[in-house]
């Protein structure tokens, strides 16, 4: 799941981590840590989404307006999951939200990120690519786990 843009690789990887915390609260049925957790996952998840859409306005505003609009989508069904499992405390809703989240940002990456790094990296009329060359990923990210 890394794009070989280090920035970018690192910020994904921080969301896992931070999503694999939401999903183990929700395993454990602890309501208070998973809203801690899913907390602090829509902050860095903010966080990231103002880096990819700073890149876009830098190297190509029109690089993909599906990509913005993928965001607002995500931003949509983490606030979902975030009110479920903080202002309705319904378990069973958020493991639901949070596995259709994992699904959901799991083909984002792969098909609109992915997307976004080939524009990124395409050769600038200069000759050179928008971004610093790729850079290999230190191991390989996982996917959040939720039962």
């Amino acid at each position: 799941m890394c794009l070989g843009v280090p920035a970018l690789d690192d910020d994904h990887r921080r969301l896992v981590v931070l999503l694999d915390q939401v999903c183990l609260a929700l395993q454990g049925r602890n309501l208070p840590g998973a809203g801690r957790a899913v907390e602090e996952f829509i902050d860095a998840l903010g966080l990231h989404f103002a880096h990819e859409e700073r890149l876009i306005d830098q190297f190509g505003g029109d690089a993909d307006e599906r990509h913005r609009d993928g965001h607002a989508e995500t931003l949509g069904l983490v606030e979902r999951l975030r009110e479920a499992i903080i202002d309705a405390a319904d378990h069973a809703l958020a493991i639901t939200l949070a596995s259709d989240l994992i699904t959901q940002w799991i083909t984002r990456l792969f098909h609109h990120d992915s997307d976004l790094v080939r524009h990124l990296k395409a050769p600038s009329s200069a000759g050179e690519p928008a971004t610093p060359a790729a850079q290999p990923a230190e191991r390989p990210m996982t996917r959040p786990r939720i039962s």
